[in-house]
Protein backbone atom coordinates (compact mmCIF):
# COMPACT_ATOMS: atom_id res chain seq x y z
CA UNK A 1 0.00 0.00 0.00
CA UNK A 2 1.57 3.65 -0.98
CA UNK A 3 0.68 6.81 0.38
CA UNK A 4 -0.07 9.73 -1.53
CA UNK A 5 1.51 12.83 -0.02
CA UNK A 6 0.84 16.33 -1.55
CA UNK A 7 3.83 18.01 -3.18
CA UNK A 8 2.94 21.74 -2.28
CA UNK A 9 4.36 22.85 0.98
CA UNK A 10 0.55 24.01 2.36
CA UNK A 11 -1.48 21.29 3.62
CA UNK A 12 -5.18 21.48 4.33
CA UNK A 13 -6.77 19.88 7.60
CA UNK A 14 -9.16 16.92 7.05
CA UNK A 15 -12.57 16.99 8.17
CA UNK A 16 -13.38 13.63 9.39
CA UNK A 17 -17.20 12.44 9.56
CA UNK A 18 -16.71 12.43 13.33
CA UNK A 19 -15.77 15.94 13.74
CA UNK A 20 -18.48 16.64 11.21
CA UNK A 21 -21.15 14.63 13.12
CA UNK A 22 -20.06 16.17 16.78
CA UNK A 23 -20.66 19.67 15.68
CA UNK A 24 -24.35 18.20 15.23
CA UNK A 25 -27.15 18.00 17.41
CA UNK A 26 -27.47 14.78 19.83
CA UNK A 27 -30.28 14.25 22.51
CA UNK A 28 -27.93 15.36 24.91
CA UNK A 29 -27.26 18.51 23.18
CA UNK A 30 -30.81 18.86 22.09
CA UNK A 31 -31.89 18.49 25.66
CA UNK A 32 -29.98 21.32 26.89
CA UNK A 33 -30.89 24.11 24.80
CA UNK A 34 -34.68 23.11 25.23
CA UNK A 35 -34.24 23.16 28.99
CA UNK A 36 -32.33 26.47 29.03
CA UNK A 37 -35.04 27.60 27.04
CA UNK A 38 -37.66 26.34 29.11
CA UNK A 39 -36.45 27.73 31.87
CA UNK A 40 -35.58 31.45 30.72
CA UNK A 41 -38.84 31.76 29.45
CA UNK A 42 -40.22 30.89 32.88
CA UNK A 43 -42.01 27.18 31.88
CA UNK A 44 -41.35 24.07 33.71
CA UNK A 45 -42.71 21.52 31.13
CA UNK A 46 -43.25 21.25 27.48
CA UNK A 47 -45.89 19.80 24.90
CA UNK A 48 -45.10 18.27 21.56
CA UNK A 49 -47.37 20.68 20.08
CA UNK A 50 -45.31 23.60 21.73
CA UNK A 51 -41.94 21.97 20.44
CA UNK A 52 -43.41 21.31 17.19
CA UNK A 53 -44.43 25.37 17.13
CA UNK A 54 -40.65 26.18 18.28
CA UNK A 55 -39.62 23.55 15.26
CA UNK A 56 -41.41 25.76 12.84
CA UNK A 57 -40.43 29.27 14.16
CA UNK A 58 -42.91 30.64 12.09
CA UNK A 59 -42.51 34.01 13.30
CA UNK A 60 -39.09 33.71 13.71
CA UNK A 61 -39.39 35.26 17.72
CA UNK A 62 -37.23 31.80 18.55
CA UNK A 63 -33.29 31.33 18.59
CA UNK A 64 -32.03 29.43 16.02
CA UNK A 65 -30.70 26.59 18.40
CA UNK A 66 -34.13 26.23 20.02
CA UNK A 67 -35.52 25.85 16.89
CA UNK A 68 -32.61 23.19 15.72
CA UNK A 69 -33.15 21.93 18.95
CA UNK A 70 -36.82 20.85 18.43
CA UNK A 71 -36.67 19.97 14.53
CA UNK A 72 -34.02 17.55 16.17
CA UNK A 73 -36.47 15.93 18.71
CA UNK A 74 -39.36 16.28 16.07
CA UNK A 75 -36.58 14.15 13.75
CA UNK A 76 -36.77 11.60 16.50
CA UNK A 77 -40.11 11.18 17.88
CA UNK A 78 -39.01 7.85 19.85
CA UNK A 79 -36.21 10.27 21.31
CA UNK A 80 -38.99 13.10 22.60
CA UNK A 81 -41.24 9.77 24.21
CA UNK A 82 -38.16 8.26 25.87
CA UNK A 83 -37.71 11.86 27.35
CA UNK A 84 -40.93 12.36 28.18
CA UNK A 85 -41.86 9.30 29.62
CA UNK A 86 -39.05 9.64 31.87
CA UNK A 87 -40.70 10.09 35.07
CA UNK A 88 -43.84 8.56 34.07
CA UNK A 89 -45.43 5.27 33.18
CA UNK A 90 -47.00 6.27 29.92
CA UNK A 91 -46.66 9.17 26.98
CA UNK A 92 -49.27 11.99 27.78
CA UNK A 93 -46.76 14.22 24.98
CA UNK A 94 -46.29 16.62 27.87
CA UNK A 95 -42.38 16.80 29.14
CA UNK A 96 -40.95 18.34 32.33
CA UNK A 97 -37.76 20.66 32.46
CA UNK A 98 -36.30 18.18 34.65
CA UNK A 99 -36.86 15.17 32.31
CA UNK A 100 -34.76 17.51 29.59
CA UNK A 101 -32.10 17.84 32.51
CA UNK A 102 -32.12 14.17 32.59
CA UNK A 103 -31.54 13.90 28.85
CA UNK A 104 -29.14 16.40 28.88
CA UNK A 105 -26.68 14.93 31.59
CA UNK A 106 -26.87 11.56 29.33
CA UNK A 107 -30.16 9.51 30.28
CA UNK A 108 -30.59 7.86 27.06
CA UNK A 109 -26.82 7.40 26.91
CA UNK A 110 -26.06 3.94 25.54
CA UNK A 111 -30.11 3.10 24.90
CA UNK A 112 -31.01 1.27 21.98
CA UNK A 113 -33.08 5.28 21.50
CA UNK A 114 -29.94 6.62 21.22
CA UNK A 115 -28.37 4.32 18.74
CA UNK A 116 -31.22 4.53 16.51
CA UNK A 117 -31.60 8.32 16.53
CA UNK A 118 -27.55 8.13 16.01
CA UNK A 119 -27.82 5.92 12.81
CA UNK A 120 -30.63 7.91 11.36
CA UNK A 121 -28.57 11.30 11.20
CA UNK A 122 -26.10 8.80 9.99
CA UNK A 123 -28.27 7.78 6.77
CA UNK A 124 -29.76 11.30 6.52
CA UNK A 125 -26.07 12.66 6.32
CA UNK A 126 -24.95 10.21 3.86
CA UNK A 127 -28.50 10.80 1.69
CA UNK A 128 -27.88 14.49 2.00
CA UNK A 129 -23.77 14.04 0.71
CA UNK A 130 -25.13 11.33 -2.26
CA UNK A 131 -27.81 13.95 -3.54
CA UNK A 132 -25.03 16.12 -3.72
CA UNK A 133 -22.63 13.98 -5.47
CA UNK A 134 -25.25 13.19 -7.93
CA UNK A 135 -25.65 16.93 -8.70
CA UNK A 136 -22.12 17.67 -9.38
CA UNK A 137 -21.57 14.81 -11.52
CA UNK A 138 -24.67 15.32 -13.31
CA UNK A 139 -23.59 18.75 -13.98
CA UNK A 140 -20.11 17.47 -15.15
CA UNK A 141 -21.33 15.14 -17.16
CA UNK A 142 -23.28 17.67 -18.96
CA UNK A 143 -20.81 20.27 -19.11
CA UNK A 144 -18.64 17.15 -20.83
CA UNK A 145 -21.17 16.34 -23.29
CA UNK A 146 -21.50 19.95 -24.31
CA UNK A 147 -17.59 20.24 -24.93
CA UNK A 148 -18.15 16.80 -27.08
CA UNK A 149 -20.61 18.08 -29.28
CA UNK A 150 -20.07 18.55 -32.65
CA UNK A 151 -21.05 21.48 -35.32
CA UNK A 152 -23.54 20.86 -37.04
CA UNK A 153 -23.61 22.43 -40.72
Amino acid sequence: MSTVTPTSGSTTPQNTSTSLFDEKLNIAKSSKIIADYLRQEGKSAITGQELAKLAENGPGQVPAEVSAAAQYLQRHPDVFTAIETHDVAGADSLSGVWNFDWAADGGLKGTSTEAIAKMQDVFDFAIEKSARVTEVTTAKKAELDSTKQRASN
